[in-house]
This record gives structure tokens, C-alpha cells and sequence, in this order.
């Protein structure tokens, strides 16, 4: 997980003292990779101690491995696009082929934010819950809801028993019902929504497994949730914000899916199978046969 994009999205989360050394570092990544955790302290005007914290608290064992992973976000920034106009907000003036090139760096630059804000671990995690459950529940509404509805029809395919409610009265009645044996997903970007954090901590009261997918700003959603997958927040004009969190959302499904299909790839193979010539029949004609 990248460390000055963890920073970012948890600035409002942090203490004074994590938030004074989160901004020096921020500002001064470059010169941080060559101090030790007591230059670094003093830099930022405070104790080594609290620096040392604020390396455990971002994730690292040491204040080392967190210079370490500045040192790779370094070099990965090299071969990367620059900041530049295209990460601007769409204009009214633009033609097609400006279009073309904005929208090509807005998903080039979220989708590998959400890569490197992804915790390999947690994700491992999430898979293994949720395939160890005997039903997968999912909870989001308006664009999120759009999310949970592809990650159901995908899993329809290969027999993952997934279940999602547009409905958001039913959706909380199933919350209800929900137990140690389930698992629940919960999309929300701003981690806020009423009706799914409602669901969600229903669902986690009654025993079920709880897995968000928001930002990573410390939201009620992610403090309530069992493990949590974090989507930037890229979203800073109307106009084109949208098209960030529905694509980043988009990733970590399609992660958990592959995740659940890999497990048993001769099942999930002969699971397409059978679906695809049931369509095929229909679609020719032969499905009342």
C-alpha cells in the first residue's frame, strides 16, 4: 500500500502530532528517505518515539520499512504520467479527442491509486471469509448499487450464492436476517450512506461478516466493517467524479470474484459452461425444449 496516498486519504484521521508528521512527510518525501526516525522527528518538530507510532500506525514494523516503501513509491512515480492538465476537471470547451485523452489519464491515475492503496492481505482475507460463508449479501444504493449488481450477475454464472436488494426496505429486512454462517459487502464511497450503514451494522450485530468497500478517511463504514477495501477520493468535480469511485469500486469486485473463481478453477470452468449453453438455447429458440 502506498504510504503518501494512506497519508492522504487519513489526514483527517490522524492526531496533531500524526497530522505534523504526516505534512512534513508529504512535503518533503524526497528528504525523508535519508533521515533516521530521530531526524525525522525533529524535523517535524516532535519526539522519535512519535515518529516510530506513526510508522506502526501507517501499517510498518519500523520506521525503516516505511522509508523503504517511500523509496518504491519513488521510483514507481518516475515511470508513471506527471500531474497535468488532464487531471483537471472536464471543460465545457473540450472536443472528443480531448475527451478521449482525459478520461484515459482520470482511470489511468485512479485505478492505480486503488492498486496501491490495496492491502494484498486484506483482500486475501475478505476471499477466504466470504467463500467459507453460506451466503454473500450485499448492501449499496444509487451508484453503488450499480456495483453490487454486477458483482451479483458474475457470480450467478460460476454459482457463488450471492444475493443483493435494489429494494432498500428489503435490503434491511435481509440484514436482519443475516448470521454467523453469512457474509455481507457494503459499498459506499463517502462510508456515510444511511441505509447501507444501517444494513451493515445490523448485519455485523447478528454475527455476519462484514466487508466495505469506501474511502479510507476513517468513516463509519470502515470502523464498523471487518475488513475494508479503500477507494481514493478522486472525486473533486461533478462532472467527472462519478467515473473515478464506479471504477475503482469496479477493481476490488472483480478481485473478489477472481479470488472466489480461482479456488476452483475445473468448477468455475464447467459452472460458465452450463450457463452459457442455457443462454445460447434460449437465445436459439430451443429453451422450452
Amino acid at each position: 500500500m502506498s504510504c503518501t496516498v494512506f497519508i492522504q486519504e487519513r489526514m483527517d484521521t490522524f492526531t496533531a502530532t500524526e497530522a505534523r508528521l504526516a505534512r512534513y512527510l508529504l512535503r518533503h518525501s524526497g528528504a525523508v528517505l535519508g533521515m533516521s526516525a530521530r531526524e525525522f522527528a525533529q524535523a517535524a518538530g516532535t519526539s522519535p518515539a512519535a515518529a516510530v507510532r506513526f510508522a506502526k500506525k501507517l501499517g510498518f514494523e519500523s520506521f525503516l520499512q516505511l522509508r523503504l516503501d517511500l523509496a518504491q513509491e519513488a521510483a514507481q512515480r518516475e515511470r508513471e504520467y506527471p500531474p497535468d492538465e488532464f487531471q483537471n476537471a472536464i471543460r465545457d470547451n473540450d472536443d472528443m479527442a480531448t475527451l478521449l485523452r482525459k478520461a484515459e489519464r482520470i482511470h489511468v491515475r485512479n485505478l492505480s491509486l486503488t492498486c496501491q492503496m490495496m492491502d494484498p492481505e486484506v483482500l486475501s482475507r475478505a476471499v477466504e471469509e466470504i467463500r467459507a460463508r453460506r451466503r454473500i449479501q450485499l448492501f449499496g444504493v444509487g451508484a453503488s448499487g450499480l456495483l453490487a449488481m454486477d458483482f451479483l450477475y458474475k457470480s450467478s454464472r460460476i454459482g457463488i450464492p450471492a444475493f443483493y436488494h435494489a429494494d432498500v426496505h428489503t435490503n434491511l429486512a435481509t440484514a436482519s436476517l443475516l448470521g454467523p454462517e453469512d457474509a455481507a459487502i457494503a459499498i459506499s464511497y463517502s462510508g456515510e450512506t444511511r441505509e447501507t450503514v444501517l444494513a451493515a451494522r445490523t448485519a455485523k450485530d447478528r454475527g455476519a461478516r462484514v466487508i466495505a468497500i469506501t474511502c479510507a478517511n476513517g468513516n463509519t463504514l470502515s470502523r464498523l466493517a471487518d475488513d475494508t477495501l479503500y477507494v481514493p477520493r478522486e472525486e473533486r468535480e461533478h462532472r467527472v467524479g462519478a467515473m473515478t469511485s464506479r471504477m475503482s469500486g469496479l477493481l476490488l469486485l472483480d478481485l473478489l470474484y477472481l479470488g472466489i473463481a480461482k479456488e476452483d478453477p475445473g468448477r468455475t470452468e464447467e459452472n460458465l459452461r452450463q450457463t452459457r449453453e442455457l443462454i445460447r438455447a434460449f437465445q436459439s429458440g430451443q429453451g422450452g425444449k
